[in-house]
């Protein structure tokens, strides 16, 4: 009988508030609720959520004649969908096609303006470019011009698609900027800051021929910054935003000079990108980490934990960080302990420590530091960092295998974590190459629980 009034209930629901409903819902997701009844069929044409997404109907491994095929249906489908809805307003539009038609795009331009649009994304990248490549791609279209005079726009995505950073005068709401796959100059940048003064995110991606970034325009309002494997001339990065609460950094290293910044709590660094193997690098990567010391949040890879042990303070800060959550994306192999422990005697208020395990890199011309046993880094060379004893209460491992290097270090924690409350081990679906599997890596994970440990209060989770 419940289920019954439940359904009742449902039903009584208005047009317009189940329409509201749906906008929260995914576009794929809005698109399966016409099959739940004839009254239904219609209501999702009126989401003010729409996602073309060109993957509903062409797969990457597809041969080039059937992509042909079944994106003629994508456009198809895009083309009569547009042409039954019939509601006033849309909030967000979201087009991805790898291979643009110059009618198609100005349609669902056209449409969403007339709509009144605040969230507009073009994506028109090619989902087979590597990001982690070096070869540079032009953009293969170009923001067309009425698009500019849209003062309404609150957020404006673009990839693989080239814009003119002198006519974004218009844009005095745009709250969100995301560009990627497209050739950018500096100037560019500072005008767009420029001009949208009440700019709060500013995402770049896979952008290209930038001579360095400066993003030190006066009153910025910006909140969050990302730079994601662009392409600088030079290797000099400034940031001077008094507002900025997050920073995330994908590319190679650099000089960085990143001014005080009173609200920034979160950092992710990754130097992925980064060819080679330099100890000298070490320096500008201490002095990069000296700058963001009020930073609560803090994530790290691989290439840093093997480089910033060799700065001329081989063993940690000198003013001590004030992170909160470390993160380490890291592979848990022994030319990263260096740094490892760098991190731990740099973090003294240490409160959750998240590694990430993954490859984690190996430079063939990698040399340590200082003389250190790998075998005996977390059993018998033992230093107490007062992180450890006095502040860790979290640790949380993904793609836990259970190898000889993680139970160390992991017994290591367990037996001087005095306030340890948490451990959190996530098992990795990875298959190694001896064959273990999710089902060996749950055995590894029992014999961590029966570890001696120093918290009576600490409980060991395996997921």
């Amino acid at each position: 009988m419940a289920d019954n009034d439940d359904v009742d209930m449902f039903s009584k629901l208005t047009n317009d508030l189940v329409t509201v409903i749906i906008s929260y819902l995914p576009f794929k997701e809005a698109a399966r609720t016409s099959i739940l009844s004839r009254r239904w069929r219609h209501i999702w044409l009126s989401t003010k959520k729409i996602e073309f997404l060109e993957s509903f109907f062409v797969r990457d491994d597809d041969n080039e004649e059937t992509k042909q095929l079944h994106r003629s249906h994508f456009i198809n489908f895009v083309h009569q969908w547009i042409g039954q809805y019939n509601a006033t307003i849309v909030k967000t539009f979201r087009l991805v096609i790898s291979r643009p038609v110059n009618f198609l795009v100005q349609n669902c331009i056209s449409f969403a303006i007339a709509r009144d649009v605040k969230e507009l994304a073009l994506d028109f990248h090619d989902p087979l470019w590597p990001e982690h490549g070096s070869e540079n791609h032009e953009a293969v279209f170009d923001l067309p011009m009425h698009v500019y005079g849209h003062v309404g726009l609150e957020s404006l995505e673009l990839f693989s698609c080239n814009i003119n950073a002198s006519r974004f005068n218009n844009f005095i709401a745009l709250k969100e900027l995301s560009l990627g796959w497209i050739q950018l100059s500096v100037q560019s940048i500072r005008e767009l800051l420029v001009q949208c003064p009440f700019l709060e995110s500013l995402s770049l991606k896979k952008c290209w021929e930038i001579e360095y970034l400066d993003i030190t325009v006066p009153n910025l309002r910006l909140k969050r910054l990302v730079i994601d494997k662009c392409d600088f001339n030079q290797y000099r990065y400034e940031i001077a935003a008094p507002n900025l609460r997050f920073w995330k950094y994908s590319g190679t290293e650099g000089v960085f000079r990143v001014e005080r910044q009173n609200f920034l709590t979160e950092v992710e660094l990754d130097f992925a990108l980064q060819p080679d193997f330099d100890e000298e690098i070490g320096e500008f990567l201490y002095e990069l980490l000296r700058q963001l010391e009020i930073v609560r949040v803090l994530t790290v890879c691989s290439f840093l934990l093997q480089v910033i042990p060799h700065a001329e303070e081989p063993f940690g800060m000198t003013v001590p960080l004030e992170v909160k959550h470390l993160i380490l994306n890291a592979g848990m192999h022994p030319h990263e302990y260096y740094g490892i422990n760098f991190m731990l005697k740099s973090c003294p208020s240490l409160q959750t420590l998240t590694i990430n395990i993954g490859p984690g890199r190996r430079f063939p011309n990698y040399r340590p530091p200082f003389d250190l046993d790998p075998e005996k880094c977390w059993t018998k060379n033992i230093v107490l960092y007062p992180c450890v004893t006095s502040s860790l209460r979290v640790v949380n491992v993904r793609g836990f295998k259970g190898t000889m290097t993680e139970a160390r270090f992991l017994n290591y924690l367990i037996f001087f974590g005095n306030v340890l409350q948490e451990l959190n081990l996530y098992l990795s679906d990875e298959v190694d190459e001896n064959g273990a599997n999710r089902e060996t890596y749950l055995g590894r994970a029992q014999r961590v629980q029966q570890f001696k440990r120093a918290s009576l209060n600490l409980s060991i989770s395996i997921y």
